[in-house]
């Protein structure tokens, strides 16, 4: 195929997601030309569009940690479980490194990094909001509410800050919620937002500062000269570049691996339906923590989502699935049971295995950025992610501590393997026969 040359520009982003199009607004406003290549037919066509919008910083935490561990082996031949995991061999090596980031110590490590970076990347939420980016910004908190009396205990203990709600407390702040919930945890300082509005508007904001965003474009391929990146192969043709930006998502793993980085990133598939709005719904979101579901208020709507199946880079609709989280939500708020859907939605997380993302120059490519990784924090953690990334690319000193974030960290084997669990665990992670 011979392809046609479509110029050059100063940074080319691959990936049209909440992490694309704030890298795109911070790089632009520095002065950079920059052109956004997305495949899909728009913004946010693959994961950004449908979380539950969430943005604030009490509620971010690892992935890997010992209770998802546990949970994720009592569920895994559930299909219709919170967490569910596609038996299949190339899955082997991520859950390895999964349970090796797993350990106390490292969950402490990575809490802590996690908590740095959601703190500072709220405070820029809060300037956007301030500054009249058109997301549908709410500041009405996030209520956790526990079936489970040491569940919410073990809740409470864990976040100090949080205001516990018991009894009548608990029916006063949402009194459409269920009888028979040991408590909940008001955390009163978290915002919410409209996912797929956030992440337009962040696009014209972008737009507004010279940056091109080009959809239905999708990269295929990179040339090199020696260490860097030359120009990009697309469906369009072919494009100069000074520096590349990796920010597509799952997506960015089968890239990386094009200039030379191995990243051990998993799709971890979640599901939202949004059903109508009516009057007397809850005004913030609520988070059912037995059944990993959390409700969202948005404009004309309300947002039913969660599970996390580990399932690759396949897209398809688990109707099971689907039907567990309206049903969580119905037991959870009755007046929401039997709501006919408006939207079913479905999209791929790119997780990494210690739930940390993945923002560095990708190693032995001396203009080539990856920011990728972010798992169910890409909303929360875009506005500081774009900050990073133009830092790099303009060579500033950066916002926050890169270092845990590095590219590299993945390279040496995990410590923990598939071949050192109990033989229930290996059964459980490998054999097809667990598919109910």
């Amino acid at each position: 195929m011979t392809s046609e040359t479509q110029g050059s520009v100063d940074v080319a982003i691959i990936g049209g997601g909440v992490i694309g199009v704030c890298a795109a607004y911070e790089i632009a406003r520095r002065g950079g030309s920059v052109v956004v290549l997305e495949r899909g037919a728009d913004v946010a066509w693959g994961c950004s569009a449908g979380n539950a919008g969430i943005v604030g910083a009490g509620h971010v935490v690892p992935l890997a940690d010992p209770t998802a561990v546990r949970d994720g082996l009592r569920w895994m031949g559930r299909p219709d479980s919170p967490f569910f995991v596609r038996p299949r061999p190339a899955v082997v090596p991520w859950l390895a490194r999964f349970v090796a980031a797993s350990s106390p110590a490292r969950v402490r490590r990575a809490s802590a990094v996690l908590a740095d970076l959601a703190t500072r990347s709220a405070a820029l939420h809060a300037g956007l909001e301030a500054g009249g980016l058109a997301a549908g910004y709410r500041r009405n908190g996030l209520l956790d509410v526990f079936r489970d009396e040491r569940a919410f205990a073990a809740g409470r203990a864990a976040s100090p800050e949080a205001e516990a709600l018991v009894g009548g407390d608990l029916a006063a702040a949402v009194p459409q919620l269920a009888a028979g919930f040991a408590g909940g945890l008001l955390r009163r300082r978290e915002m919410h937002c409209d996912p797929l509005r956030f992440v337009q508007a962040m696009g014209e904001w972008a737009r507004a500062e010279g940056a091109v965003i080009r959809t239905g474009v999708e990269v295929l391929g990179f040339k090199r000269t020696g260490s860097r990146v030359t120009r990009l192969w697309t469906t369009d043709g072919e494009l100069g570049v000074a520096q590349v930006v990796v920010g597509a998502g799952v997506w960015s793993r089968g890239l990386a691996a094009e200039l030379g980085a191995r990243l051990p990133l998993e799709g971890g598939k979640g599901y939202h339906v949004d059903v109508a709005a009516r009057p007397g719904d809850p005004e913030l979101p609520i988070w059912l923590h037995e059944h990993r579901v959390v409700v969202t208020p948005l404009d004309g709507r309300l947002r039913l989502g969660g599970t996390f199946e580990l399932d690759g880079t396949d897209r398809r609709v688990d109707g099971r699935r689907v039907a567990a989280i309206t049903a969580a939500a119905g037991r959870a708020l009755p007046a929401v049971a039997g709501r006919e859907p408006l939207h079913v939605w479905r999209g791929l997380r790119p997780c990494t295995p210690d739930g940390l993302p993945v923002i560095d120059r990708v190693p032995g490519v001396e203009n080539a950025i990856l920011a990728t990784g972010h798992g169910m924090w890409g909303l929360q953690l875009a506005p500081l992610t774009g900050r990073m990334v133009a830092a790099l690319a303009q060579e500033e000193a950066p916002p926050a501590d890169m270092q845990p974030l590095r590219a590299d960290r993945f390279r040496a084997p995990a410590r923990t393997s598939i071949g050192r669990l109990s033989a229930p665990r290996r059964q459980a992670a490998m054999s097809p026969r667990r598919i109910a």
